[in-house]
């Protein structure tokens, strides 16, 4: 399976990208439109929960796509296989062939298995209240905090790594208190929309690259060919990238 086929291209790019007296580029909205563009994906989490009197730890995987997303628990063992569909603001959850409709949902007050999905509308489509340049274990990331237009008081703040573009860490806040907690383990993108179905996509259709934040400018240059771009990724560099994030 590709697993480049957002991302790698970009990787090309930040490479080539330099301050040679082009227009200034804003990583954070470059970026944005990269995860506006994710059509579907592929995503595993550790999500601490932070209730008023427990905190609570899952593993999720979760099948995304911008319109609905299967979210299926893998941790702990006694809620393990336990799945719930997210579209629309509503949750029905399924196990073994039960399904049960769950209503409308508030990402961060109901239920963990909503985080994720919540956390890729925010990359792809949330307002910027908050950006930085941080470090998480040597590795430099991009810092974006969004909130959504139907999650009034509810922030998403997400690290980017800023090589790879890949989620490394997330939290959820309500009303400036933490909530939800995420280390992401895994992230494959599986697809993309079409060009012309992209907002702020570039007019022959490819996708552009952030300039590296350590320079703000730069013309992003043609991108490689597919071949040579997905071979700049692979499942090593992946598993690297998230073992060298693990605390």
């Amino acid at each position: 399976m590709r697993k480049a086929l957002l991302f790698a291209p970009m990787l090309m790019l930040l490479l080539t990208a330099c301050g040679g007296g082009g227009e200034k580029v804003d990583p954070a909205a470059q970026l944005q439109a990269q995860y506006a563009a994710l059509a579907s994906a592929t995503m595993e989490a550790d999500i601490t929960c932070h209730y008023d009197d427990e905190v609570r730890t899952y593993t999720l995987l979760c099948a995304y796509t911008p319109e609905e997303s299967t979210v299926t628990v893998l941790a702990p063992s006694n809620l393990s296989g336990i799945s719930a569909t997210v579209s629309d603001g509503k949750l029905q959850l399924s196990y073994e062939d039960i399904s049960l409709d769950a209503g409308s949902y508030s990402a961060a007050a109901i239920s963990p298995v909503a985080a994720l999905p919540s956390l890729m509308a925010a990359a792809g489509n949330g307002y910027i209240t908050e950006q930085s340049e941080e470090s998480i274990d040597e590795r430099t990331c991009l810092r974006l905090a969004c909130d959504l237009s139907d999650d009034t008081g509810t922030l998403y703040t997400t690290w980017f790594d800023q090589e790879t573009l890949l989620p490394l860490r997330s939290e959820i806040s309500v009303d400036g208190t933490v909530v939800f907690e995420v280390v992401w383990n895994r992230f494959e993108v599986t697809g993309r929309t079409e060009p012309d179905e992209t907002d702020g996509a570039p007019p022959d259709g490819r996708t552009e690259a952030p300039a590296e934040t350590r320079s703000g400018t730069g013309d992003a240059a043609d991108p490689p060919p597919e071949d040579s771009a997905e071979a700049a990724w692979t499942e090593a560099e992946e598993a690297a990238a998230y073992a060298n994030a693990e605390e």
